[in-house]
Parts: C-alpha cells; structure tokens; sequence
C-alpha cells in the first residue's frame, strides 16, 4: 500500500532541488498535492512528473514573500485541494553579506520567505488539520540553524532565518500535539542543490542528494514516524568518492 493515499500534501520551492525530489515522491506514494515556486518552467516539469503517477496535482507560482499572494492561493484552491494533510515548509532565499554591510530590505526579505512564510502557511493550514483530525509539517532548515554548528562568516542573515525556523518547529509541535499535528524539521549538510553551488567555493562536494532528504521527509509524514514530533533530524551525509547519485 502506498503510504500517502488518500493525503494531500502542499510543498514550497517545488520547481528543483529538495522540493522537486519530495513532490515526485510523495506523488509515487500515492498523495495529491498543491505545488509552490517561483519559477513557472520549472513549476511546470514537476507537476508533470507528478501527473504521470496518476495523481491529482494543482501548482501555483507565488513569491513566498508576499502575504497577499498565499492568501490569493488559498480564495482559489479548488475544492478537492482545501483539505490539506500535510506541509512541507522548503523554500528559501540565501544571500551573503556581513551584518553590518546587510541591507535591511534584504534581510527583512530573507525572513519574509525563510521565516514568516513558513509560519504564515501553518496559520492557515493548522485549522483545516485539526478539524479533520490531524496532520504533518515539515520544515526544511539547515546545518547552519543547528546552535553548536561552526558557521561561515558572512551567512548570518541566512542563519538567523533557520534559528527562529527551529524555533517556529518548537512551537508548533508543543501548541498542536493534542490535535494530532505533527511537526519535525530536518536540517541537512550540503545537499546538491543549486542553492548550495551558489553558496559554496567552487570545487566543494555536497554530501546528500535531494532524493535522500526528500526520502526522510517522506518517513516524518507518513504513519512510519508516528508519534514523533518537535523532532530536528540532523542529516550530516556522507562524501561520494564514485560520482554516484544514492
């Protein structure tokens, strides 16, 4: 039995990378799903990898930064997308800069998309989870929010933006586990993404791929991980030697 059946799933930053691995999986195990990005091209190749697992899928591109835009999404949603089960919190805007060289609508921007957005999602969907009887979020942060984790100069913005994600996955999952609302966050090292190409020197070799996140996001909304919440997975992957992809 695929272990999504009969869910739908809302997923961020679906266009590439970790959003596009997850979509495609859940797609496989069955769940029907709203799809979020930037990028229409892009959008467009992942809802159509989707629909060859004969699932039902609906996309929309939004910048995650504008409030008036998810609430648009949410006056349309269709009515056979309004019963949401699970959230996948992916997307994410990085930049550099030191501190006090950091422009303010840049990082007011970076906690817009990284940040509020995330918390603004579970706003809208925690009432439709609840009255259905449960649900399951995941939101996707970083090494870099991990207190203890040696940081790199010049990320401070992009770090501060995953410290109040943990944060926001703390909350929730203590506000919402009587409602049967599970809420974990995954935090990876390096995964091969072109977020990850943009922000490393060149040369340097991500240690997971998508796919392996997308496969533990799959395990903390599905009944395999149950009753685990307020959970921060921390996937440290490994070095590839052989150029192979899993």
């Amino acid at each position: 039995m695929k272990k999504l059946s009969g869910k739908t799933a809302l997923v961020t930053g679906a266009g590439r990378g970790i959003g596009l691995a997850t979509a495609v999986l859940f797609a496989k195990n069955g769940a029907n799903l709203v799809l979020i990005s930037r990028t229409a091209d892009e959008l467009d190749e992942t809802s159509n990898l989707c629909l060859a697992q004969k699932v039902d899928v609906f996309s929309a591109t939004i910048d995650l930064a504008d409030r008036k835009a998810m609430d648009k999404l949410f006056n349309n949603l269709p009515e056979d997308f309004t019963k949401i089960d699970i959230l996948i919190n992916n997307a994410a805007l990085f930049d550099s800069g030191l501190m006090h060289r950091y422009e303010y609508t840049a990082f007011e921007k970076m906690l817009r998309v990284n940040l509020m957005a995330p918390y603004y999602l579970a706003k809208k969907i925690i009432p439709v989870m609840i009255e259905s009887g449960g649900g399951a979020i995941v939101n996707l942060s970083s090494f870099s929010g991990c207190f203890g984790v040696e940081k790199f100069p010049g990320f401070g913005a992009y770090n501060i933006s995953k410290y109040g994600l943990w944060g926001l996955t703390e909350i929730l999952a203590l506000e919402y586990r009587r409602n049967n609302i599970r809420v974990n966050q995954i935090s990876p090292s390096g995964v091969d993404t072109r977020m990850f190409h943009q922000a490393v020197p060149p040369g340097v070799k991500p240690e997971l791929t998508p796919s392996e996140v997308a496969r533990h996001i799959l395990y903390l909304v599905s009944d395999d991980s149950a009753p685990l919440t307020g959970a921060n997975i921390m996937l440290t992957g490994y070095t590839r030697d052989d150029g192979s992809d899993d």
